[in-house]
């Protein structure tokens, strides 16, 4: 199955600086500050919550865009009334951004791997998904489980996308 030009399947996490990957998924000897490069070189999306981004300084999502490749997308939860200051960083954003600024858009364009993921059903469910083309699917860790992350890629590679 290939899927529609139109249509295209991220993998990711919510947040890519978790401690308990250091030394299992980040080298012991990366800096830091170079964890969202390498992470990006495996996973194609991150998840990451309003306080998450909107705190952030314009120099910093700058930085983000710099370390990461042009198919990577950030899915940035955003509140119903945005300030003047989010309305920038959005925009500095918005060439790699996944919006889910409603409930309703966030269950259209995410699907939160189950903890203990049934890759039969998830791969029926991401089929089904692809029935909407333009439309983009995260499929989205919350347990940070890089073994099921790293499943999820294959997965999306077996099907197609």
């Amino acid at each position: 199955m290939t899927n529609s030009p139109n249509y295209t399947c991220y993998v990711g996490a919510r947040g890519w600086e978790h401690e308990d990957w250091a030394g299992n998924f980040y080298p012991d000897d990366l800096p830091a500050d170079w964890r969202l490069t390498y992470y990006n070189n495996f996973f194609t999306c991150c998840y990451l919550g309003y306080s998450a981004w909107a705190q952030q300084p314009e120099a910093t999502l700058v930085q983000w865009l710099d370390d990461t490749l042009p198919r990577f997308r950030f899915v940035l939860e955003t509140p119903a009334s945005l300030s003047e200051a989010d309305r920038v960083r959005l925009a500095i954003l918005a060439p790699r951004t996944g919006l889910a600024d409603t409930a309703a858009a966030l269950q259209a364009s995410c699907m939160w791997l189950p903890a203990v993921p049934d890759w039969r059903a998830l791969s029926t469910q991401i089929q089904q998904r692809v029935q909407t083309p333009g439309t983009p699917c995260y499929l989205i860790s919350q347990t940070q489980a890089v073994a099921d992350l790293q499943q999820a890629v294959t997965l999306l590679e077996i099907l197609g996308y």
